[in-house]
Parts: C-alpha cells; structure tokens; sequence
C-alpha cells in the first residue's frame, strides 16, 4: 500500500490550497487517477505480453493445457480488489464526515434562496443579496433554505455544493484562504431566469471584515 501512499502525498504541496473542501476532492480525484493507472498497467500488460507469447501458431500448441484452478490465483485476485474497494471506503467516509462536519469556530450565515437572488443573514442582523462576504481563512457555514422552489447553492472554486429546500435547513461548509472575489451559481433549474441567479463571494482580510460588518465600531475604533 506504500504507492497508495505516495498518491496522497504528491496531492499535498507546500502551499496552502485555495479553499476547502476544494482540495480534498483534488486528493481524492488524484487517488483514483492512481488507482485506474496501477490496475490499467497491472491488466493491460501482461495481457498484451500473453496475447503475443501464446498467439497461435499452426502446428505449435494447438491444443492448450487444461487448468482445473488456482487456489493462489483465486485468493490473490479475491483479497486485493477487497483491500482496493476497504480503502476506497475509509477515504469516503473520512471525507463525507469532513465534508458535512463544520469545524467549531465556523461563522453561521443565514442563507435564503428566491427566484432568483440569493439573501445573506449574518450573525449580527446584517443583510445582504446576491453578494457574500467573508474573511479569509475563516470556516464559513452556510444555513440554506429557500422561500419558494428547490434551489442549489454551488462554488465552483470550492467545489461544493448544497441544495436550499422550502420548509428546510441544509447546511454546508467552505473555507476560502486566499482574498479575491468568486462566483456562486444556482445548480437546480428554478424558472425562466435560473441562468442569472448569481452570487458574488467577496473574501477579505478579517480587519476589513469586521469594518465591513460593523462599521460603527470600527469608526469609534478609530477616534
């Protein structure tokens, strides 16, 4: 399992990655890439080696030798696509859990889907539509329902997903480390102008957060 590894290693670099979960589903997606690659050579090769050395030949072999099983062969191919299919396993679940598990210091915001704008509820009353600011490097958790039809809140740069549901609350989790600004996109047709039902996430440092969030208190700061 030492290559197994090795994949989840090149995966991991030295910087931080743009957001979370984004980079979990990069390690997962590369685990796989692994995985097909290994199980293509280990197939496709000595399959190709066999087809050419054992090729027919008139008058050579003609009749094969009978092979009544292997009791080694049996076990070999049964036990590693079992151990292949428990780590597939592990790494979902551990990544589900992650996935669906906020941390604790999170931020809740509030977040109604409507046709066809998004509205953002902070902590603190603010409100906003269609544009979602958070600080950078700050585990955001998103509290989703909607006031009318199905909706589907979608970060591309993240990659992450969750559906709004009238009389619901779904919630999903994201972590964006790098200031900028990113799109979010309705992923559940909901009507004639689902294509514009667009959200604008503004990440920020946490100093120009706070002024943004409470500017009050950022001007008596100030004085």
């Amino acid at each position: 399992m030492e290559w197994f590894s090795a994949a989840m290693a090149a995966t991991e670099s030295s910087t931080v990655p743009l957001a979370y979960p984004a980079d979990r589903w990069d390690q997962i997606y590369d685990i796989w890439i692994w995985l097909v690659t290994a199980i293509y050579i280990l197939v496709a090769v000595p399959m190709i080696y066999f087809l050419i050395k054992y090729r027919y030949k008139e008058g050579v072999n003609e009749k094969g030798a009978e092979e009544h099983g292997s009791f080694g062969l049996e076990i070999l191919w049964t036990i590693i696509p079992l151990i292949i299919v428990i780590y597939l396993a592990v790494q979902s679940a551990a990544f589900y859990t992650e996935q669906r598990t906020p941390p604790p210091d999170s931020m809740v915001v509030k977040t109604t889907g409507m046709m066809w704008t998004w509205q953002f509820d902070y902590p603190n009353g603010k409100t906003t539509y269609s544009e979602l600011v958070v600080p950078v490097g700050k585990p955001i958790k998103l509290e989703l329902t909607s006031n009318d039809v199905l909706h589907a809140f979608h970060i591309p740069a993240a990659k992450t997903m969750e559906d709004a549901v009238p009389g619901r609350v779904t919630r999903m989790w994201f972590q964006f480390n790098e200031t900028g600004e990113f799109r979010s996109f309705c992923r559940e047709y909901c009507g004639t102008a689902h294509a514009y039902m667009l959200a604008t996430i503004k990440v920020v440092e946490q100093d120009e957060f706070d002024a943004w969030l409470n500017p009050g208190s950022a001007a008596v700061g100030a004085e």
